[in-house]
């Protein structure tokens, strides 16, 4: 789901002393790299595996991107499964030292947080381990209870190594996340007195604002060839968005589908289109939200996406949207289902830029889409109905107690 670097981005971050000091180092170490929304952490790290940390004959590079939409993706456990099947997948010889555990504990194995860690672990201590990355990607993103035995994990085994003259695995971490504070008060111990790194994204916003430069001036071109502009006016396109402030990648994505989805432009109206635009993500959120016109089943999606437990297929989505409180079987409920083909196609016009779709998954476009909604939310009184208020563009998550209902009746 997460997209590929363009080029010309992403060259700060291999650059900065900081990295450079993580990646030449002899033993075990942590770099904690955090940076603010929407500034391209995930397309970092997703670069960091493909190109600049890829494995090599004597290194072995492991990876989890955290994902706040899926009860799977929010799990440190199953972050641990991850990591363990790409270790032994690369290094066979490495597989012994989950074998005891496995027969020990059998399928639940995959739950226990504490003893995978240890597997992890124990087996960086192999001769034959080597160089050993884990990338782990929106670290923020993880279940809070998870989180914390993960950054409690990592204290307790980085503290062990600054106190071992001995160790002599080379287990390196890279994490990602926002700058908030629970993370932020577990790292600051781990920087100060263990071999661990840190690097400031949201102290960069200078350099990632250049590399959004190279992005716009790559994507005008692009979005002036769909809208069959011409030369000057292309030139005006470009010019306005550069000259807008507080630019970040997630805003750039959705400025560039909201130019690109209007209706009519001209020469004589580009301009005066382009100012209007929004100047941050929230604006952007705030224009979508306005866009809409069947504001009953938007809210009613957003609802049933937000509060699933793992992404929905486009399928599950549609009889989601179908259920309704007066349904009593699921002959009632085939009449309302919207036609398969063209169904991608009706979120789309439903929600806008709110949802995206990849696999035939329904997901929202960023974690940032959630918690803009999230802070919207306007709950009506109990028993009573979704209320969307236009004035406010806020929503109620009582649709999926609703839907709940609705579910019990067609049982």
């Amino acid at each position: 789901r997460n997209s590929d670097r363009l080029e010309g981005t992403c060259r700060w971050f291999p650059a900065r002393t900081n990295f450079q000091m993580w990646r030449q180092g002899e033993t075990s170490s942590l770099l904690w790299v955090s940076a603010d929304p929407g500034r391209g952490k995930s397309v970092l790290s997703k670069s960091l595996v493909n190109i600049e940390l890829k494995s090599t004959e004597s290194r072995t590079t492991c990876y989890f991107f955290f994902k706040d939409d899926n009860d799977e993706q929010k799990s440190a456990a199953n972050a641990l499964c991850s990591l363990l099947h790409q270790l032994f997948s690369q290094k066979k010889c490495l597989i012994g030292h989950a074998v005891p555990a496995f027969k020990n504990q059998g399928k639940p194995l995959a739950k226990s947080f504490y003893t995978l860690w240890g597997i992890l672990t124990g087996a960086t201590t192999d001769s034959k381990a080597g160089e050993i990355i884990c990338i782990l990607d929106a670290l923020d993103e993880c279940h809070e209870t998870d989180r914390h035995e993960l950054l409690e994990a990592l204290n307790h085994f980085y503290e062990k190594v600054a106190r071992s003259e001995r160790d002599k695995s080379q287990l390196r971490f890279l994490v990602t996340g926002r700058p908030c504070n629970t993370i932020e008060r577990k790292f600051t111990l781990l920087t100060h007195n263990m071999p661990t790194v840190r690097l400031r994204g949201e102290m960069e916003s200078e350099t990632i604002s250049r590399e959004i430069i190279i992005v716009i001036k790559g994507r005008v071109p692009e979005i002036a060839v769909k809208l069959q502009v011409t030369d000057p006016e292309k030139s005006i396109l470009e010019s306005e968005l550069l000259s807008m402030p507080h630019r970040t990648y997630l805003w750039l994505k959705l400025i560039v589908e909201e130019i690109e989805s209007s209706i009519l432009i001209t020469g004589n109206t580009l301009k005066e289109t382009t100012r209007r635009l929004p100047h941050t993500v929230e604006e952007a959120y705030e224009a979508i939200l306005e866009k809409i016109t069947d504001r009953e089943r938007a809210q009613k999606l957003l609802c049933i996406v937000i509060s699933a437990v793992r992404p929905l297929t486009l399928g599950e989505i549609n009889v989601a949207l179908a259920i309704e409180d007066h349904h009593r079987s699921i002959k009632e409920l085939g009449l309302e289902l919207i036609p398969e083909i063209g169904f991608e196609t009706t979120l789309r016009y439903l929600c806008s830029l709110f949802v995206s779709v990849k696999n035939r998954k329904v997901y929202l476009i960023h974690q940032t889409a959630k918690e803009f909604l999230l802070a919207k939310t306007k709950l009506p009184a109990p028993g009573g109905n979704i209320h969307f208020n236009r004035r406010s563009q806020s929503i109620s998550l009582q649709g999926p107690a609703l839907l709940t209902s609705s579910l019990l009746n067609l049982a």
